[in-house]
């Protein structure tokens, strides 16, 4: 089976789950992505595609965001036309970083899977999280994003996904139903047993993510543990804020961005616990991979957080909130508790892996690819 990867996307959870996607498919490959996106292969096929906004000050910045949006689909249309040259059996199409769904689906005839890591919320929910001062002069490029998205959407073969949270999202957003996958955990992700150093928050450097809860419910509970967070890219502003923010609860906090996944696995097994405390996360390697390490961990009981764990074994779900938190922290203060949890973390997680979960995602694929050629059949026996 001949397997044209298609995204935009940049370091993050969603480029993780692709790029250990990529390395386990059983498959002759050819990924085709934007240059605003990392490639995951050395033969990758990338077609250009620069925004000329970010490059202006603030004020200059709104009549080029609708020019970018004009090259940015010439740009998927020119990925359209090299999955027609490269000719695959079927189009395995993940996130576009400023669109959702890759406007490339628009134009591609060969058979294709969308996996959707979360959808795009409707224009009108996006217009409430937007700066009031600029929301009319974006009004109509978020809604002409939000077509793209729906009409890409729309014109995937069949749709996959991370959780079932996400996928009665999917139902909400776009009225179809997507295949939950299950998601794997990398070999080098295994416990060594170490004496814990701190608590441990990863994630991008935006509010969203919950590093702030954090710290604050580090300095709520009973044992003051230094905060590590560990961020796959930078942020000065988000960074500066965590700090300040360190200082005035008086918790020591390190800040790693970009580690390897070495640095990463070693952050994890020194981790007293995991805090994944994001806002509607639609699923959650982060958790996924602390238990893996024998870290146990804390979520938000929302989103697809819970979907990640077993609560009350392998860590808990609880409210996003610190004090709530903080609870469970103390509740870590007991050896023989934390070790029993820790212990049950990493025998679960061992039963998960990239292979495995990368042959459901290979099965699917095959699946897509026999049900688009029936159709055409009977088609063509009816013409």
């Amino acid at each position: 089976m001949r397997i044209a990867v298609v995204h935009n996307l940049g370091p993050g959870g969603a480029h993780r789950r692709l790029s250990e996607q990529v390395a386990n498919l059983d498959a002759e490959l050819v990924e085709v992505c934007l240059s605003t996106a990392a490639p995951m292969t050395r033969d990758a096929i990338v077609v250009p595609y620069r925004p000329l906004a970010p490059r202006l000050p603030r004020a200059a910045r709104p009549p080029l965001r609708y020019v970018d949006l004009a090259r940015l689909e010439r740009a998927w249309r020119r990925v359209a036309s090299v999955l027609e040259r490269v000719s695959p059996d079927v189009v395995y199409a993940n996130p576009c970083r400023f669109l959702q769904a890759p406007a490339a689906l628009l134009a591609t005839t060969a058979p294709s899977l969308y996996f959707c890591d979360e959808p795009r919320g409707a224009p009108a929910e996006l217009a409430e999280t937007r700066n009031p001062r600029t929301r009319m002069l974006y009004g109509r490029l978020h809604a002409a994003e939000s077509r793209l998205d729906r009409a890409a959407t729309r014109c995937a073969t069949a749709l996959a996904t991370n959780s079932e949270f996400t996928a009665r999202a999917i139902r909400g957003a776009y009225g179809r139903d997507a295949a939950v996958l299950p998601m794997g955990i990398p070999p080098a992700f295994t416990p060594s047993w170490e004496a814990p150093e701190h608590l441990l928050s990863v994630g991008t450097l935006i509010p969203d993510k919950g590093h702030d809860i954090v710290l604050r419910a580090a300095s709520l509970a009973r044992t003051r543990w230094p905060v590590m967070i560990v961020a796959p890219r930078p942020d000065a502003g988000e960074e500066q804020r965590l700090r300040g923010l360190a200082a005035q609860l008086g918790i020591e906090l390190n800040i790693h961005v970009g580690v390897s996944d070495a640095a990463l696995v070693s952050a994890y097994r020194r981790a007293q616990a995991t805090l994944y405390l994001a806002r509607e996360e639609p699923f959650g390697l982060v958790s996924l991979e602390a238990q893996a390490c024998a870290s146990p961990v804390i979520v938000t009981a929302a989103g697809g957080l819970p979907e990640t764990l077993r609560h009350g074994e392998t860590g808990w779900a609880v409210p996003r909130d610190a004090s709530a938190a903080a609870a469970h922290l103390d509740l870590l203060d007991d050896p023989d508790l934390r070790l029993r949890i820790a212990r049950c973390a990493a025998t679960r997680a061992a039963e998960a892996s990239w292979a495995r979960a990368t042959a459901e995602l290979e099965r699917l694929l095959a699946t897509v690819c026999v049900r688009r050629s029936a159709s055409r059949g009977a088609v063509s026996s009816t013409s």
